[in-house]
């Protein structure tokens, strides 16, 4: 049995109706799914390609019997994205410009496998250890972006007045474009990191761990969190700090975004705090 210990959502903007990040918790499945943010600048019935990307991943999972594993819960989410693709006649543009796919990322759960499964840089507190994926993509368009903000403190702008007009997330969208070339790659090139886009996934990209039988919490989370503690409050707290001494998002927690533009974090996130109960 999953029970939900605490649960917790809110948008990078504070506006609930941007929140790219979805919880989903079954009888045999409890998943943190984060859609990736929209850099294609589009919006398909006013949601953008995270949203969807998230929701139907999501709807997937309420639909599953509970024994199934993560490659087959991987081509059934696929087939719906590959619908979603084909009723807006999408297919062959987001084949042909990856940027413009649906993606997201998830951590997954499942009961019967005793089983968490990572697909990209969603993270979880397992048996005590904070694990969290990291890419090396991410740390690169991090890092461009922490030189354009850190050019624009050199020319005389203070941190104020970044955070009210950062442009620094549009400069760099090129190169965010440009990292979609790599969804999904081969495992050995460095370059390579895995998410849920309707397109096929090396096994081996998706990471997997045990969850041991005397283990009775577990918590799953979206990347907006630079740490995970043992509750959401102490987890909240980290954040809170992490905002308050690098707001910009270019030092000790670089991001492809800050704490900018009248947003009230860096990136939306999700907390969920589960009760496994043991196996008999």
């Amino acid at each position: 049995m999953i029970t939900v210990l605490e649960s917790y959502e809110c948008a990078k903007t504070g506006n609930p109706s941007d929140m790219e990040d979805v919880t989903v918790v079954t009888e045999s499945f409890a998943a943190v799914i984060d859609g990736a943010t929209n850099v294609s600048g589009r919006k398909i019935n006013d949601q953008t390609p995270g949203q969807h990307a998230a929701r139907l991943v999501a709807e997937t999972i309420q639909t599953l019997a509970g024994h199934e594993g993560i490659c087959e819960i991987i081509q059934l989410i696929n087939r719906r994205f590959i619908a979603f693709y084909r009723q807006y006649n999408m297919l062959e543009d987001v084949q042909e410009r990856p940027y413009l796919q649906l993606s997201a990322t998830m951590v997954l759960y499942s009961h019967h496998h005793r089983k968490v499964w990572t697909i990209g840089d969603a993270q979880c507190l397992l048996n005590g250890r904070h694990v969290q994926n990291q890419k090396i993509v991410d740390q690169i368009t991090a890092n461009a972006r922490a030189l354009v903000v850190e050019a624009e403190r050199a020319k005389g702008k203070t941190e104020a007045q970044i955070q009210e007009d950062d442009q620094s997330f549009e400069l760099i969208k090129p190169l965010i474009q440009s990292q979609y070339q790599f969804q999904n790659g081969h495992p050995n090139d460095p370059y390579s990191y895995s998410v849920i886009n309707g397109f096929p996934i090396h096994q081996e990209s998706i990471v997997e761990r045990a969850v041991k039988d005397d283990s009775t919490t577990l918590i799953l989370a979206s990347d907006g969190y630079p740490m995970l503690e043992e509750t959401l409050v102490e987890t909240e707290a980290v954040l809170a700090k992490s905002i308050k001494e690098d707001p910009l998002c270019i030092r000790a927690n670089k991001s492809v975004k800050g704490v900018t533009n009248g947003r009230i974090s860096y990136d939306d996130r999700s907390y969920l705090k589960l009760k496994i109960e043991r196996l008999a």
